[in-house]
């Protein structure tokens, strides 16, 4: 079954289970930066290209997204990934499929 998570929606509900519990993963690996989590340094997007303008980091983040959802969340499976801007913040759509 296919999902969309967005990056701008970010609940969290410490009773999830199943799929609910895996798109929260989901969201939570896209709000996450680099070095921002003490026991795993390297978990989560590189904040240079989050301080660059979009049309310079545009497919950058979208590779980000996609290699760290494989990573770390390999329960889904990423079918698209798209960039927009809502209320002048970048917001990431991804759409997954659970089996």
């Amino acid at each position: 079954m296919q999902y969309e998570v967005y990056s701008n929606k970010s609940d969290i509900d410490w009773n999830a289970k199943g799929n609910t519990r895996i798109l929260q993963n989901v969201n939570n690996i896209l709000n996450t930066i680099k070095y921002e989590l003490p026991y795993d340094r390297l978990f989560g997007r590189d904040p240079d290209n989050l301080d660059k303008t979009l049309n310079q980091s545009r497919n950058k983040i979208i590779e980000e997204t996609y290699e760290l959802i494989e990573t770390y969340e390999s329960r889904v499976k990423v079918k698209n990934v798209s960039i927009d801007y809502a209320k002048n913040e970048l917001v990431l759509k991804v759409v997954v499929d659970i089996d």
